[in-house]
């Protein structure tokens, strides 16, 4: 799917990964990196105003000269923290995620705000000059200031990058939802096992996107693609026999797309020994009877096979169905679920290694 398919898409598909947002404060990061303010707009505005809320008054003389020391002491002292509440709330703002490119500016502000500290020790009682300050932190928020240009598009391409990349298995879910949707292929197909391969190198190329939310996303989207192949594998007739060892030879091994072969086959054969016999050709009738006996009972072995096979892959899915849920829970830690996962797929036929990729891409405290 190219990306032009998916803009129709983009109003939704950026509602649920906001709503996701509201939810999982772990994506907050991508879209700060994005340029979409969080509670650091809310930040600056607060500071703004307390910066001009008035200062405490100093306090009257009295006439005792330790007395009034002591009360200019605290004076000073609730004057500086008077600020120092306002300068608390810009550093912890400082290490909320944003702009990467917006980090040298943050440096300046925390320079701006050791020189106010330190005039403030300097000069008790005098309010200092706030007016370098508010203009670093409006620029900070609004990706405006004259020295750190961004480039033209790049905010917009993260965007696009977020809801094109991270939102994909979003829109998968959506899709499936909805019966007539063919905004993805089927998750049985191999269009569909080619386009999340794709996902999934973009996103493991893409650094800044990794987050643990979104690579469950992709590990639980795997799982769910391989759990609908299994079941597909497990109600396939044809392929369960073709996976059978030794076949007894009929038209259908020579012939699997056509789906008569067999009774074609044989009815021929019983119209041979039929002719045979009416022919009195002792031995050909005599082989062609022993070989349709044995036909029969070749048969019925490779059914048993194949009920058992089918049995067995049925095992399978309701196995890997209990693992995905237990994963999408959050009971089965990414290094267990990756055992477990080479348990049930042996052979790497449903599980991609890039699946195993995703779940070592981040340290879990367990």
């Amino acid at each position: 799917m190219n990306a032009k398919a998916l803009r129709p898409a983009d109003w939704s598909l950026w509602r649920a990964l906001e709503d996701w947002r509201s939810k999982r404060h772990e994506l907050e990061p991508l879209f700060a990196t994005a340029g979409v303010p969080g509670e650091i707009e809310t930040v600056v505005n607060r500071v703004l105003v307390d910066l001009k809320r008035s200062p405490p008054t100093p306090p009257l003389v009295s006439g005792d000269t330790q007395r009034d020391a002591e009360e200019l002491a605290r004076y000073h002292d609730g004057y500086f923290r008077h600020f120092e509440d306002s300068f608390y709330k810009v550093e912890t703002m400082l290490a909320l995620p944003w702009v990467p490119e917006m980090q040298p500016l943050g440096g300046a502000i925390r320079e701006e705000l050791a020189a106010l500290r330190s005039q403030l020790r300097e000069q008790p009682g005098r309010k200092p000059d706030f007016t370098r300050l508010e203009g670093l932190l409006q620029h900070y928020y609004r990706l405006d200031h004259p020295e750190l240009p961004l480039p033209e598009g790049l905010l917009e391409g993260r965007r696009r990058t977020l809801t094109e990349i991270a939102g994909y298995p979003l829109l998968v879910q959506h899709a499936l939802k909805d019966p007539y949707s063919d905004a993805v292929p089927p998750l049985t197909s191999d269009a569909f096992r080619d386009d999340f391969a794709a996902r999934v190198r973009s996103y493991l190329d893409t650094a800044w996107l990794h987050n643990p939310v979104v690579t469950q996303w992709y590990v639980a989207l795997a799982l769910d693609a391989a759990l609908a192949r299994k079941k597909r594998d497990s109600t396939d007739h044809a392929r369960l026999a073709r996976l059978l060892k030794r076949r007894w030879p009929t038209l259908s091994v020579l012939l699997p797309g056509f789906e008569q072969a067999d009774q074609v086959w044989y009815l021929l054969l019983s119209g041979l020994t039929f002719f045979a016999l009416f022919a009195e050709w002792w031995l050909p009738a005599g082989l062609l009877i022993v070989w349709l006996s044995l036909s029969i009972g070749a048969h019925r072995r490779e059914k048993k096979e194949i009920d058992a096979r089918r049995a067995h892959l049925v095992n399978q899915v309701v196995t890997m169905k209990r693992v995905r849920d237990r994963f999408v829970a959050g009971l089965v830690p990414p290094d267990k679920l990756a055992f477990q996962l080479r348990q049930l797929d042996e052979s790497g036929e449903y599980y991609d290694p890039t699946v195993y990729t995703l779940l070592g891409l981040h340290s879990y405290d367990e």
